[in-house]
């Protein structure tokens, strides 16, 4: 999976030269927790067509606008901190990812760095300079989604975990030939490895309201699953 395949793309943004009283207002009006900050450019594409593309500049937080507007009054300022403009307290957004690049890594930007988002750049020609256009924003949220989505959870359906002790993968199998011979569809399987590189559960999304049958062959050949309670098995 890329990033293309999660990010968003119908963005808010705003300007360096915005105000800080504009900025605020979208943050209030669409609960969002940072804007992109972007410029617009005019360029010509092949055939002569003028298009208006926007470069990134950086990411505005909302944070930012607080902190803002709390040393105004602390201070007592002469200039309102809603006349102050969005260049004044952006952060430049050093860390970008392009559309063609693994979840899994951007994904490890954010945790590492602490980040609740990422801009989504291309990079084109632009007056013989190559600038950055934003294209897509990638947050925690959207990482949220795209991991429920692949787990089927906007599906109808049940969850089923099933317990591989030491890293065996045979029950996993073995559960998979089982809903197979019984016709019950698999929708996602996820196994995600422990701190230690093992792995110790299966999680299944099933593709019915009824898994009774499943459920009968994992107890009847000692499989231990959780089925929305702790890990049951035949002893």
């Amino acid at each position: 999976m890329i990033v293309r395949d999660v990010m968003s793309t119908k963005l808010t943004t705003v300007e360096p030269d915005d105000t800080l009283a504009h900025a605020a207002n979208l943050f209030r009006q669409y609960g969002f927790h940072n804007l992109p900050v972007t410029r617009r450019v005019h360029t010509s594409l092949e055939g002569g067509v003028r298009t208006t593309l926007s470069t990134c500049e950086g990411l505005l937080y909302a944070q930012d606008i607080d902190l803002a507007a709390a040393v105004s009054q602390r201070e007592d300022e002469r200039r309102p901190w809603q006349e102050r403009r969005v260049v004044e307290l952006m952060h430049s957004a050093a860390i970008r990812v392009t559309p063609a690049a693994s979840v899994a890594a951007a994904a490890q930007m954010l945790v590492e760095r602490g980040l609740s988002c990422l801009p989504v750049v291309e990079y084109k020609q632009v007056e013989n300079e190559v600038r950055s256009i934003l294209v897509g924003l990638l947050t925690r949220s959207d990482l949220l989604l795209a991991l429920s989505r692949s787990m089927g959870a906007f599906e109808p359906g049940m969850q089923l975990d099933v317990a591989l002790p030491h890293g065996n993968m045979v029950p996993l199998a073995r559960t998979l030939a089982l809903a197979s011979e019984l016709r019950v569809h698999i929708r996602s399987v996820q196994a995600a490895p422990l701190s230690d590189g093992t792995l110790d559960t299966a999680t299944l999304r099933l593709g019915t309201i009824n898994p009774m049958p499943l459920l009968i062959r994992l107890k009847e050949e000692g499989i231990q699953y959780s089925f929305g309670s702790p890990l049951a098995g035949s002893k």
